[in-house]
């Protein structure tokens, strides 16, 4: 009676043992840890390099030279017998001494030419007129390129007269008498030039162009 007791308390340990542990199929992880299923590793990619360029020389780029400026060629050197010849052809008609227009170089290079007002002279040209050497006053007093009134050109004709002869000789004098009985606008480029240094004479009858503001 007691073995057979005994018997089956032993099988009844065996069986809740078996019922404890559960069963696991070939090839079926082994438990983890805390009873979890252990987990296949997981492997991140190795970081793929991104290629660098290399730093480039810098390149100095050298701004190119503005193109200067041309300088003005320098005004031709002309001997006196070249100018006086010249002056003739200007005292006829000829050449630069039909251009009326413009403010250009003095035609006139004689005795009283002065260089160092030339630039004054250009100036009351252009304020007077803008270099119109047809140029007629509103009222009609005032002509030509310089606006003299009649009495101060034709009195300029008388002053020069002699000194035309001397310089140009007797066919370009004959001319003088001849621009008395003209318009001073009708007169050439190189009488009304020439007018205006006679009576100009190194600034002592500027005062005939003080209100020109050169």
């Amino acid at each position: 009676m007691c073995v057979r007791k005994v018997a089956l308390v032993v099988l009844a340990v065996a069986s809740s043992c078996a019922l404890a542990t559960p069963a696991f199929a070939a090839g079926d992880p082994a438990p983890g840890l805390h009873g979890e299923l252990a987990k296949p590793a997981v492997t991140s990619p190795a970081p793929v390099p991104v290629p660098v360029p290399a730093p480039s020389a810098a390149v100095t780029q050298t701004p190119s030279a503005a193109p200067s400026s041309p300088a003005p060629a320098p005004a031709p050197v002309i001997d006196e017998a070249t100018q006086r010849a010249l002056e003739v052809g200007y005292a006829k008609g000829e050449t630069k001494a039909t251009d009326m227009h413009g403010v250009l170089d003095s035609l006139y290079k004689g005795k009283w030419f002065n260089a160092k007002d030339e630039d004054r002279r250009r100036c009351i040209v252009k304020r007077e007129t803008g270099g119109n050497y047809e140029s007629v006053s509103s009222g009609g007093d005032y002509r030509g390129a310089y606006q003299m009134n009649r009495g101060l050109a034709v009195g300029a004709t008388w002053m020069m007269q002699n000194e035309v002869r001397k310089e140009l000789g007797e066919e370009a004098a004959a001319l003088v008498p001849a621009l008395r009985n003209m318009p001073t606008q009708a007169w050439n480029r190189y009488w009304q030039d020439r007018a205006f240094w006679t009576i100009w004479r190194d600034g002592s009858g500027s005062g005939h162009w003080r209100g020109s503001g050169c």
